[in-house]
């Protein structure tokens, strides 16, 4: 019997054709139109819904690095040290990862900083966008704590 785990590791690229930010989640299956002008906020919203719904135990996660071949430092050495959450920014800013990842790699990755877990009764209201060009509301309870990452 096998079972599979879901990762702790998101990413949401930003992209604007039509002059509206439109985020593109690893994880959700339609591009979501970013409400207000700040599409920063709204992807560190977004992001923050996932790992509040995905509950994951601390002794189940694991590097999500090393888990992509340490393709966001490249390989230094072994992983090694206790698991940070890391909030990614890449491409000058489109591109947001937000993953577990172990001291080691945490040194390594550029423009990476260490975020606080969230609390334990933290609630979240994370909607997504239907299809189309429909606007969606991104906004997570408590904004206390969305607003740290």
């Amino acid at each position: 019997m096998t079972m599979t785990l879901s990762a702790r590791a998101w990413t949401v690229t930003i992209s604007s054709s039509t002059g509206r930010p439109v985020l593109t989640c690893s994880a959700c299956p339609q591009p979501i139109v970013a409400v207000g002008a700040d599409g920063v906020v709204q992807v560190r919203r977004h992001l923050v819904g996932h790992l509040v719904e995905s509950q994951l135990p601390a002794y189940l996660r694991i590097c999500q690095c090393r888990e992509r071949a340490c393709a966001w430092h490249g390989r230094q050495g072994p992983c090694s040290g206790a698991l940070r959450l890391l909030l990614i920014r890449a491409d000058r800013g489109l591109t947001w990862h937000l993953a577990d990842a172990c001291a080691s790699c945490a040194a390594a990755i550029p423009c990476a900083a260490a975020v606080p877990e969230p609390p334990q009764e933290a609630a979240v209201r994370h909607v997504g966008a239907p299809a189309g060009d429909a606007f969606a509301d991104l906004t997570c309870e408590p904004v206390e704590w969305v607003e740290t990452l």
